[in-house]
């Protein structure tokens, strides 16, 4: 029904931030971390698949021949001397005519090593060129920075036609924009569950799942058609104050985005919450909340100014006689371990209450 549909629309308003918020997360992180390379792992080219114009960004699976000479080497510790290698860049063959780079790290260090190796002796005419390994690769290319191409160029020793011949990109094995394919597949799902995290609300205030409770309260009241016209009416008639809509048949609210819709009998305790935030051990503000307790155990928090609190704890005491107002210890006590207590005190108020759903 049309009241139904305006409380779907409250709710959406209420969650549009989280959804655009969430929305704009998974798109920044999609796009900053470039996961689209990894669709290319689906169907990964060949060196012989690719142009100097669309290397850049490629997955690429192939074997390589022939290393010529490493140009690059990764060093990780307090000096050269006690460092760790983690990883090579060699120069080795794009095409026929082309020369490129190859990134080869830590895990992987030993093959290519070897590979070398017997690249050096089959130069030196001691190895045949039929014994040196294939090294087979996975991985993107990607373009040289500054400082790797400065060091990738001094190969040339200033040969402007051999520098014409030598393409600024790296295969980097097995990363995907410079970062391992695992940590790459986390950070595509990172994106995913962001974007579920925008999608859930949508479709919950879509279909009316902020409204759960409100239509289970309905049907458990009879005739639902009729029930929800005569709620309708109320909340159409009465003011809300601080955010709840109440009266001698129905109290209404939002708690987070969740529609609530409760009997004025169902509500037995209310008080204000203030919260001191520290920084650094230092005050720094207070929050304050309107706590709703009602009758079956749950508990309704509902964030707003203290004179909003007072006033909404104002208007309970004059609308809902039934309820307490204000928290003690002994009513908490009270209301954990015998809340007909609080029940008792509508009966009070309003005889006859028992008997209403």
């Amino acid at each position: 029904m049309e009241w139904l549909k305006r409380l779907r629309m409250d709710s959406l308003k209420k969650v549009a931030f989280r959804i655009v918020l969430f929305f704009a997360l998974a798109v920044g992180v999609f796009v900053y971390f470039h996961c689209w390379e990894l669709f290319g792992m689906l169907s990964p080219k060949t060196l012989a698949d690719l142009t100097p114009e669309t290397m850049e960004g490629a997955y690429v699976e192939d074997d390589i021949y022939l290393f010529y000479t490493p140009y690059l080497e990764e060093l990780y510790g307090e000096n050269r001397y006690n460092a760790e290698t983690t990883g090579i860049q060699y120069l080795v063959d794009f095409d026929e005519e082309l020369f490129m780079g190859l990134s080869v790290h830590k895990d992987r260090l030993d093959e290519a090593n070897a590979m070398m190796d017997a690249c050096e002796k089959y130069f030196d005419g001691k190895l045949p060129e039929e014994d040196i390994p294939v090294l087979h690769v996975k991985g993107s290319i990607r373009a040289m920075d500054s400082e790797e191409k400065g060091y990738y160029m001094d190969l040339a020793e200033g040969d402007a036609e051999l520098e014409s011949i030598m393409l600024p990109y790296y295969l980097d094995v097995n990363r995907i924009d410079g970062r391992p394919v695992a940590a790459q597949i986390c950070i595509f799902i990172g994106s995913i569950i962001l974007l579920i995290l925008g999608i859930f609300p949508l479709v919950k205030a879509l279909t009316g799942g902020y409204q759960k409770q409100v239509k289970a309260k309905l049907s458990a009241m009879g005739d639902f058609e009729s029930a929800a016209e005569r709620a309708a009416r109320f909340y159409d008639l009465t003011e809300p104050v601080s955010g709840v809509r109440m009266g001698s048949e129905y109290v209404y609210f939002v708690h987070n985005a969740d529609s609530i819709l409760l009997r004025p009998w169902d509500v037995v305790w209310a008080y204000q919450s203030t919260t001191q935030h520290r920084t650094n051990g230092i005050p720094s503000g207070k929050t304050y909340a309107a706590i709703l307790r009602t009758m079956d155990g749950k508990q309704y928090t509902l964030a707003m100014k203290e004179e909003q609190v007072q006033r909404l704890l104002e208007a309970i005491s004059v609308s809902l006689p039934g309820v307490v107002i204000g928290y003690t210890e002994d009513l908490e006590r009270v209301y954990k371990q015998n809340r007909s207590a609080f029940s008792d005190r509508w009966e009070e108020e309003r005889p006859g209450c028992t008997s209403k759903s």
